[in-house]
């Protein structure tokens, strides 16, 4: 699976991607269109995925001094996967330095969840452990390109301990919890099923905040 691109800037052009909701692909091609119209006809998906685009695209605003949403909601597939989907594109101000420009648009609320800030608050006192490189930003710059990814949907590994593996859904007004639970199951089989596990050797399934009140802020663990 590709990694969900944070941002790409050429010179003064950049461009980010709204990543959401989250479905299995289908066994047939018939049956893969259902799967895809459910989520596209979703509210509550729609809510999570909206909070995430125009999150971002607030952020964007920030640093550019235009910013284009084309698609503003499609669907994006993966082998395993598909998500709802939109590509954002703007003009920067100036050629920032990439430390500002990450600044800007990391954490998206699929990392920290929102509002930011309180959400942040509660992850520092809810969370059991340590996230250590899980979510950081990923990635290179150079003179006049850069790019970034969100380290989500990650596994630590080292040899003789195992792998500890990190996966996340979005938290919404709607949401199921046993249904977010399965789709949590569903992200890290990417990882159970590379390594030829039916479990994890150890798993943490780490649910975002995401709420458009300052309030009510939600997390499963």
């Amino acid at each position: 699976m590709l990694p969900e691109q944070l941002f790409h800037r050429d010179r003064l052009s950049i461009c980010s991607e709204a990543l959401a909701g989250t479905r299995a692909r289908g066994g047939s091609e018939l049956l893969d269109l259902k799967i895809e119209q459910d989520l596209l006809s979703s509210v509550k998906d729609h809510n999570e995925f909206a909070i995430v685009r125009e999150c971002i695209r607030r952020r964007l605003e920030a640093v550019c001094s235009s910013v284009l949403i084309e698609p503003k909601k499609a669907i994006r597939k993966f082998p395993r996967v598909q998500h709802l989907y939109a590509r954002l594109r703007g003009r920067l101000q100036a050629e920032d330095d990439e430390f500002k420009i990450l600044s800007s648009v990391h954490p998206t609320p699929a990392v920290c969840g929102y509002p930011t800030e309180d959400a942040r608050a509660f992850i520092s006192e809810t969370e059991m452990f340590d996230r250590g490189m899980y979510a950081g930003p990923v990635g290179w710059f150079g003179g006049e390109e850069s790019e970034f990814a969100v380290g989500i949907r990650s596994a630590l590994v080292e040899k003789g301990l195992g792998a500890l593996i990190y996966a996340g859904t979005g938290i919404v007004e709607g949401s199921d919890s046993s249904l977010e639970w399965e789709e949590l199951e569903l992200k890290i089989s990417q990882f159970t099923k590379l390594m030829k596990l039916e479990a994890p050797i150890l798993t943490r399934g780490q649910s975002r905040i995401i709420n458009q009140n300052q309030k009510d802020l939600t997390l499963i663990d």
